[in-house]
């Protein structure tokens, strides 16, 4: 499967530590701070909460990091992270055939909705959310699909699909 024209160059992330958060936040702050992402006319929001002794916002740390099963901390997920740009143009095209959108009912019963770009192994998760201005599609995660065993379980989400 070829990757469609609009979607951005994946990011070079080699180099210092410090140096690559820089620009992947630059991309963050671009994307998710000073632009308006819309989804289905919903707003497109993000966790910016900023936890006690972190830098940065909990939703730039779900794009960029993954959640180690032994220690439980998030550590750096350079696959999820080089695609960082890809983020918003899929939400942005989210009607182009190359883009797999669906909802789907959780084991925790929430409904989240999945942009997956397959070609790229690539899905964004968000959920719909009520506030005060309306309803908006909250920014969860986003992540590379990284083995079999993941695509074969999003193809399940995707066969298993409420919408």
């Amino acid at each position: 499967m070829t990757l469609p024209d609009w979607l951005p160059p994946m990011l070079d992330l080699s180099g210092d530590w410090n140096d690559i958060l820089h620009q992947l936040y630059t991309v963050f702050t671009r994307d998710f701070k000073t632009g308006s992402l819309f989804l289905a006319g919903e707003p497109i929001w993000h966790d910016r909460r900023i936890l006690p002794g972190e830098a940065y916002e909990e939703s730039f740390w779900h794009l960029v990091t993954r959640k180690d099963n032994k220690s439980g901390d998030r550590l750096p997920d350079f696959r999820r992270a080089e695609r960082l740009p890809w983020c918003a143009p899929i939400l942005r095209n989210i009607n182009d055939p190359a883009i797999k959108f669906w909802h789907y009912r959780e084991g925790n019963q929430r409904l989240r909705m999945y942009a997956w770009l397959e070609a790229g192994d690539y899905v964004v998760i968000l959920e719909h959310k009520p506030k005060r201005i309306g309803q908006v599609a909250f920014l969860i995660t986003a992540y590379h699909l990284d083995g079999e065993s993941m695509r074969r379980s999003m193809r399940k989400r995707y066969e298993r699909r409420e919408l």
